[in-house]
């Protein structure tokens, strides 16, 4: 779930929600049609020989075409396939397979890590698969992008309550981001552009201002850790396409994530 983010009459995070709800496990599923498939009977050994594309999972399906659950292949991708059926070992079909269409990104990734891939579900019927790897999808690229932002609104939002004059938060930045921030406002007023302080701060200055002032129910070191990790995805994100490359990326990205909506939870809850 989402949640509501908007915090009072703030637009942005209006907006924001909308462009989040509005990105949905649909947009990044392989559809049905796409699927390799095996069925019950099939021998183990030969369905791992015919998976040249290494498909982490293989859906099972019965007599009649109708999914009945999954097959780990993955677990062979190293190793001697035996000679036992699939019926043998495979996941049986459950709700701890399935999630809606509509559903949005946010509901698989927070729950991807321990769920790597999920049996997507549209009226009566499986209409496609997702899975970890799928993380690595433009579409999640643009939510966990919009995700952040979200946060860096909501962090700028608690700092202005905070410090009611700018001066106070001001004095925390290290000499080097503080002669930024003010030669950054100095030209925005001259040039009539001007909007506030805290819109010329970067991300890096809300974790020190959030860490420096003891914002979070964190100790400032685990505040620390927290909030960097969050800015060296948002950095990933920005600049590269490497944030998801791996199991053990994409496992990390669910984890921040997660850190992403306790942090805002704590910070709404403060407003």
């Amino acid at each position: 779930m989402t949640g509501s983010w908007a915090a009072g009459n703030n637009v942005s995070l209006d907006v924001l929600h909308q462009v989040q709800s509005s990105l949905t496990v649909a947009m990044i599923m392989a559809p049905r049609g796409n699927l390799m498939t095996c069925r019950p009977d099939d021998v183990v050994s030969d369905v791992v020989g015919k998976n040249v594309d290494k498909f982490s999972y293989i859906p099972v399906v019965n007599g009649t075409d109708h999914i009945i659950g999954l097959f780990q292949a993955e677990k062979w991708f190293d190793g001697t396939p035996p000679c036992e059926t699939v019926g043998d070992d495979f996941e049986a079909f459950s709700e701890r397979l399935v999630i809606g269409a509509d559903a949005s990104i946010y509901d698989f990734i927070r729950t991807a890590a321990e769920c790597p891939i999920r049996l997507v579900v549209s009226g009566d019927e499986v209409s496609g698969l997702v899975s970890l790897s799928d993380l690595q999808q433009l579409p999640v690229r643009a939510a966990l992008f919009t995700l952040v932002t979200s946060l860096e609104i909501v962090m700028a939002a608690r700092i202005i309550r905070e410090w009611k004059q700018p001066e106070g938060w001001m004095t925390l930045l290290s000499n080097e981001r503080r002669t930024s921030v003010i030669k950054a406002v100095a030209t925005a007023k001259d040039k009539d552009s001007f909007v506030s302080e805290i819109a010329f701060t970067q991300f890096c200055d809300k974790r020190t201002l959030f860490c420096k002032g003891g914002i979070l129910e964190l100790s400032n070191t685990k505040a620390n850790r927290c909030l960097l990790r969050i800015q060296k995805l948002r950095d990933s994100l920005a600049h590269a396409n490497d944030y998801a490359q791996t199991p053990e990326k994409a496992r990390e990205v669910c984890a921040i994530v997660r850190d992403i909506f306790d942090i805002k939870t704590q910070i709404l809850n403060q407003m």
